[in-house]
């Protein structure tokens, strides 16, 4: 059985539509492993909110699935300057 183990990008899923990671997901075959990280607060997109993301609705769509997991973490790990953006932009 062939596996895979496919990143989207680890930190940006967040600029993502709904559809463009329906995409993602739907092409991904047997035994895939797929990790979809990122952090709503940085959208930098002007089309999408923490509401609208892709990423708030593929979590929200897969939190019954029982092949999946969510895991949040806390605070900016980047660097003081990334915080105060974050917060204040």
């Amino acid at each position: 059985m062939y596996e895979a183990c496919v990143i989207v990008a680890s930190d940006e899923s967040q600029n993502l539509t709904a559809s463009q990671l329906k995409t993602i997901i739907t092409h991904c075959g047997e035994g895939t492993k797929l990790i979809v990280g990122g952090n709503l607060a940085q959208i930098d997109s002007n089309y999408l909110s923490a509401v609208t993301s892709g990423l708030t609705y593929l979590v929200e769509k897969f939190k019954d699935f029982s092949g999946s997991a969510t895991i949040n973490l806390d605070g900016v790990v980047r660097s003081r300057l990334a915080s105060f953006a974050e917060e204040n932009l």
